[in-house]
């Protein structure tokens, strides 16, 4: 088994979010979990994804908007020995270009 970390998981559909501790190795991380809140799909988002607050319908609709085009807010790195991190965009705006420039880096689903 590999080091424990916490995972947050977020629903979609409520708009919560919650971490569990999974002590997996990353290939068996599930990549959804029932939410406790409303018993809908909580995608896994891993260890960095920072969930925006539940009444910020813009951010979650942005949220919404990356997971539809297979970005799950896993580290992209770029550049000579992948040490350069994309940051994640702020705004639709921005992630709407953001899924055209980053396609080849999606989950395929």
């Amino acid at each position: 088994m590999s080091t424990p970390y916490n995972m947050a998981f977020a629903c979609l559909d409520c708009h919560s979010s919650f971490k569990r501790e999974l002590k997996l190795a990353p290939c068996d991380y599930p990549k959804q979990l029932t939410c406790p809140n409303c018993g809908g799909v909580a995608h896994n988002y891993g260890r960095h994804f920072k969930a925006p607050k539940k009444s910020d319908k813009k951010q979650w609709e942005k949220v919404k908007f990356l997971h539809e085009h297979g970005f799950r807010f896993h580290k992209i790195r770029i550049g000579s020995g992948h040490h350069d991190v994309v940051p994640y965009p702020e705004t639709l705006e921005q992630a709407k270009e953001f899924v055209v420039k980053y396609k080849k880096y999606a989950v395929q689903t």
